[in-house]
Order: C-alpha cells, then sequence, then structure tokens
C-alpha cells in the first residue's frame, strides 16, 4: 500500500514538473519576442527538456535510482543531440551551440539536486524505499 501511495505521489510531482514544460516549449516556440527572447529561444529549453528527461528517470517503473547514473545518461542525450548538430544531422534542431552542453549540465544538475536533496525533505514518499539502491 505505501509503495502505490509513494509511486502515485511521485508521478503526479513529475507529471506538475512536465506540463509546464511541455506548455511552455510549446507556447513560446523559435518565434518568442517577449522578454528575454535571446535566452528563451536560445537556451531555455535546453535547461527545461534534460531537466524533465531526468524526472521521467525518477518514475518508480524506470529501475535507475542513483542520481548519478540519471544525470549522466541525460546528459549524454543531449550531447548526442548537440554532437549530431555538429556533423550537419537535424537532430531536435540544426544549429550546433557549444553553449548547449551548458544548459543541458545546468539543466541536469538542477533536477539532480531538486531529487536528492530537496524533494525527499519536502515529499514523504520521495525518499528511497528501504533495501533499493
Amino acid at each position: 500500500m505505501q509503495g502505490t501511495r509513494q509511486s502515485t505521489g511521485k508521478t503526479i510531482v513529475i507529471v506538475c514538473i512536465m506540463i509546464p514544460i511541455a506548455l511552455l516549449h510549446f507556447l513560446t516556440g523559435s518565434n518568442y519576442r517577449g522578454l528575454y527572447p535571446e535566452f528563451v529561444n536560445s537556451y531555455l529549453i535546453d535547461i527545461l527538456l534534460p531537466f524533465g528527461l531526468y524526472f521521467l528517470l525518477c518514475l518508480d517503473r524506470i529501475p535507475i535510482k542513483s542520481w548519478i547514473v540519471k544525470s549522466i545518461l541525460v546528459f549524454s542525450v543531449g550531447a548526442s543531440v548537440e554532437i549530431a548538430q555538429f556533423f550537419g544531422v537535424p537532430l531536435l534542431g540544426r544549429t550546433f551551440d557549444p553553449l548547449d552542453f551548458v544548459m543541458y549540465g545546468v539543466g541536469v544538475t538542477l533536477a539532480a539536486i531538486l531529487d536528492a536533496l530537496v524533494f525527499p525533505k519536502v515529499f514523504g514518499f520521495w525518499k528511497p524505499k528501504v533495501g533499493s539502491t
């Protein structure tokens, strides 16, 4: 019963993270002209997508428990996309920008801090199950 409550609680938190990211992504689009358009168009999504992907790996159905492994996996996905763009492959974008690596790192780092340090203190259900690695 407690495992179900823990899983449901995590799922709700993760959905509450993913919905604003998705909405922001679709509302701003590539032609955003509001506040800080250069940052929003160039880097905000490069921070938010790895942030969100990290939390998808926090779902209980995913057997990865270590924040280090999740961080490496998510950063590797972003880096692979950016490297593909460097070689002219239009994968999730067309423009290579070395600063994107920094933005992926920022997104992953923020997510790992929330996952490992903040959420376990805020949400009782976020604590790892006894005996899990």
